[in-house]
């Protein structure tokens, strides 16, 4: 996602960062499985040969048997599960070979045990700047379509309040020949004009988030030009209309980044309508403004189809 990057769409929203395999971040999902190539590896082709994931931590190595990449528009998404949920995940913002630091907002890792909402995150809870690892993508093959590389980080653990969780280092990680998609699995869709221009996605995110100590279902869309819009609704709510009036106790909030002025900001106006909601997918409308220094963003046709 470029500069406006899914971890830094958490510490904007979210009280508590979390990643969770069960479709917390789409479009991974574990129930989705691409058959591993079998061809012996070629050295002159890279990218060909059977698949893995594995990582070193707490003495053990963590092997997964099930995986899943996704090349976006502007993103590497990469993530190994054990049949038990553990897994980790992380979104490179690029889509080329090349070293993605963890701790940049560009990029996100989390390893996640099972059975919990909360993980161990490459991003230092409060220093920015502190070196926590990387994401080294090697080699896209683009004929194949598979991605490898290795990765290293420390992890700090994401429920910030629980200071007995100490940070853990995660070594000798490696992803090879992970079969990758282009065409979003989830079949998930976003519209939006901004004043009337077409608000073009190149990536869409459905995360189930905490705001405020409440849980929100929270639907973020960038462009190629790292503009974003987020729409965020009480994981509670059934089918109707819901207003936005910029009041932080708002059961639904819209959230726009405009990278060109720049600038980051609430909607204080407007409404969310979800028009069907199941136990895996949402879908509604939504309209609404948004104001910075005076100028007025009118975000209208607004449109979206998910799974969560």
């Amino acid at each position: 996602m470029k500069k406006q990057t899914l971890f830094s769409f958490f510490i904007v929203l979210c009280s508590v960062l979390f990643v969770s395999c069960s479709g917390d971040v789409e479009p991974i999902d574990p129930a989705i499985q691409i058959p591993n190539p079998t061809d012996p590896t070629n050295p002159n082709n890279p990218g060909t040969g059977p698949a893995s994931f594995k990582a070193d931590f707490n003495n053990q190595t963590f092997v997964a048997t099930n995986y899943l990449a996704y090349v976006s528009g502007g993103s590497i998404i990469v993530s190994g599960f054990k049949s038990s949920g553990e897994n980790f995940s992380f979104v490179a913002g690029g889509t080329t070979p090349g070293t993605y630091p963890a701790n940049s907002m560009d990029n996100l890792i989390v390893y996640q045990p099972a059975g919990t909402e909360y993980g161990y995150s490459g991003h230092h809870p409060t220093n920015d700047n502190a070196n926590t690892g990387s994401i080294v993508v090697t080699n896209v093959n683009t004929q194949n379509q598979t991605v490898s590389g290795t990765f290293a980080f420390t992890g700090y653990w994401t429920d910030f309040d629980d200071t007995t969780m100490l940070p853990i280092n995660f070594t000798n990680g490696v992803f090879t020949n992970i079969p990758y998609v282009t065409d979003n699995p989830t079949n998930d869709t976003f519209f939006a004009r901004i004043n009337g221009v077409e608000f073009v996605d190149t990536d869409i995110f459905t995360l189930e988030i905490e705001i405020n100590n409440i849980a929100f279902i929270s639907v973020y869309a960038d462009d190629i030009n790292d503009n974003g819009i987020t729409v965020s609704m009480r994981t509670n709510l059934n089918a109707g209309t819901y207003n936005i009036t910029g009041n932080t106790n708002d059961v639904v909030q819209l959230y726009y980044v405009n990278s060109s002025v720049p600038f980051t900001q609430f909607a204080t106006s407007g409404s969310v309508t979800i028009t069907e909601k199941t136990a895996t997918r949402i879908k509604g409308t939504f309209n609404a403004n948004v104001i910075h220094q005076g100028v007025t963003y009118q975000i209208t046709q607004g449109a979206f189809d998910v799974e969560y």
